[in-house]
């Protein structure tokens, strides 16, 4: 057994697929039907693994946008409220 599906979820644009690996649980995350990424929760319970894909289907949480390149450590752009000498 390398990867089996136990549960798929799917609410609107979004679809949630729960596995079972070696390794434990592991919950693939799409959305237009693009993966868009996988949660491993290989510590964690079954059920733990059928609320991360429900809570994915139902808008509960948003994937990290892409950093920018050339940010630091992911912080945005400087805005216009930076004033030299004050920060």
């Amino acid at each position: 057994m390398e990867k089996e599906l136990y549960h798929t979820f799917s609410e609107g644009e979004r679809k949630a697929e729960v596995f079972k690996t070696v390794k434990g649980f592991e919950v693939e995350l799409y959305e237009k039907d693009d993966w868009s990424a996988t949660r491993k929760v290989h510590g964690h319970s079954e059920t733990y693994a059928e609320n991360t894909a429900e809570n994915w289907v139902q808008g509960m949480f948003d994937l990290e946008p892409p950093v920018k390149e050339g940010s630091f450590y992911g912080y945005r752009q400087r805005s216009n409220n930076y004033y030299e000498g004050d920060d």
